[in-house]
């Protein structure tokens, strides 16, 4: 269940990028506001759900397993901050300045699971390549959209 949790949380986030970058120009409030309900919002409360409803899927999906799940709980609970903030931002309030700091604050915190994760690939004994594609390249490339985003809307 949790990779297919976390294969619907990579879509909807490259759809809502997708769309971001399709009203940029025309609309660019609107424009963040989707990447920030979609990429944060949306993401973050299905990481949360991945994390702490199926935490053993998940756990075995990132080569983690453990008897106490209490990280992954913690992991899930920051998801869902972050995702309820994004919905707070991007739908309640359209500030863009306000989706800037929830986007910014989500890719800091992508970012360093994405190190994490390199981490864990460059020491592990068995070095898995869709790890490193996964969990590592993908990430940095979301983060890296998400990222634009961010600069655009504190910029505005």
């Amino acid at each position: 269940m949790a990779r297919i949790l976390n294969g619907a949380a990579m879509a909807i986030g490259g759809v809502g990028i997708f769309f971001g970058f399709y009203f940029l120009s025309a609309a660019p409030g609107t424009s963040i506001a989707i990447v920030t309900v979609t990429t944060v919002g949306l993401v973050g409360i299905l990481a949360f759900v991945r994390h702490v409803v199926f935490f053993r899927s998940d756990a075995e999906r990132l080569g983690w397993q453990t008897d106490r799940p209490d990280w992954m709980f913690e992991v899930g609970f920051a998801n869902l901050a972050f995702g309820l903030m994004g919905f707070w931002a991007g739908l309640g309030s359209l500030d863009a300045k306000l989706c800037g700091v929830v986007l910014a604050g989500y890719c800091l915190y992508l970012f360093q699971a994405a190190m994490l994760h390199l981490y864990r690939y460059l020491t592990d004994e068995r070095r898995s390549p869709a790890r490193l594609w996964r969990s590592v390249v993908l990430t940095l490339a979301y983060v890296g959209m998400m990222a634009f985003f961010a600069v655009r809307a504190l910029a505005a």
